[in-house]
């Protein structure tokens, strides 16, 4: 078990140095301001929650080389993901129908800069506006290609989300199969590996987004992120009944204990690290004298290292935040 602050998590395999942007106390201090302006944090003790996330230091770790302004922006769009998914939790559960359209919207948002006015009313103004500013502000960094392959992964995230607010609307525990591949779209890994590339001012070349080996890499990496998220927050879930974890996915299709579970888990994550290690082994072998090509597979490595570092320091994961029993909706 590896313990840091009130943090105890499994230990796992992560044979990758830990790195961080000297630029990380600054862009915690910007992203604060930058989510008051917006009206992020006008809910009672959220400025508080905020504080204990850093969720700065998640980019700054992702993205240990970029520079300060690049790592604001990463840290915008990280804000509004998970401002987007705590509304969308909600409300495609209470109001099914305006948040699935709503979710449509953010889409034709990102292809189209022409929301309709339910996003504003389904999601709030302060998120609807903090969505078009970070978009609005990554756009002139990127290629008409690259734009189209983010906007289809945000639409995959969104899909995922959908996913999970239908399952916990109808108490619906997933299968572990089906688990394992909405996982990988619920977590939103692609859209923030696809901003690797505004982050460093690069497009990746064909070559590198062809290859089989940098597919394997990018998927493997975002399971690897996603099942020690899982690892972490296994507890928070079980106090308010949420059958989308992969602990409770093993525990069921194979009729584990829990601890068993958490071991299962455990291996399944250090199976995914060591075959994202053969694949970016080849990736770096093939395309080592591609400077871009190789700062898109090293930032996969610090995004893993990275997540587990953060999630470790950012107080999201605390005993102390663990949430009531789930009420009924009314």
């Amino acid at each position: 078990m590896t313990q840091r602050g009130l943090i105890v998590a499994p230990s796992v395999l992560c044979p990758f140095q830990p790195r961080i942007s000297p630029h990380a106390d600054a862009v915690q201090r910007w992203s604060l301001q930058w989510a008051t302006r917006h009206g992020l944090l006008d809910r009672p003790g959220a400025r508080q929650a905020f504080a204990k996330a850093r969720f700065a230091n998640l980019m700054a770790r992702a993205h240990p080389d970029a520079g300060e302004p690049e790592l604001r922006l990463a840290t915008a769009w990280l804000i509004s993901i998970f401002v987007l998914d705590d509304l969308l939790e909600r409300a495609l559960v209470r109001d099914p129908e305006p948040a699935r359209a709503a979710v449509a919207e953010v889409v034709r948002l990102l292809r189209d800069q022409q929301p309709a006015p339910i996003l504003a009313t389904t999601l709030g103004r302060p998120l609807a506006t903090a969505l078009g500013e970070v978009w609005r502000r990554t756009e002139p960094r990127v290629g008409a290609a690259w734009r189209e392959r983010f906007v289809g992964h945000v639409a995959d995230y969104l899909a995922g989300t959908v996913w999970e607010a239908g399952n916990r609307a109808a108490d619906r525990p997933p299968l572990l199969e089906e688990y394992r591949r909405m996982r990988h779209q619920s977590a939103a890994t692609d859209m923030f590996f696809d901003l690797i590339e505004p982050m460093h001012g690069v497009e990746l070349p064909a070559g590198l987004l062809g290859d089989p080996d940098f597919d394997t890499a990018r998927r493997t990496a975002g399971t690897v992120i996603g099942i020690f998220n899982d690892l972490i927050s296994w507890p928070k879930e079980a106090a308010v009944g949420d059958h989308h974890n992969i602990v409770f996915a093993l525990q069921r299709e194979h009729r584990l204990g829990l601890d068993e579970a958490v071991q299962a888990a455990v291996a399944e994550h250090d199976e995914q690290v060591v075959a994202f290690q053969v694949a970016r082994d080849r990736l770096e072998t093939r395309h080592w004298a591609d400077q871009a090509a190789i700062t898109g597979i090293t930032d996969l490595v610090h995004w893993i290292r990275g997540n587990l570092d953060w999630s470790m320091e950012s107080g999201r994961y605390a005993p102390a935040d663990l949430p009531g029993p789930r009420q009924p909706l009314d």
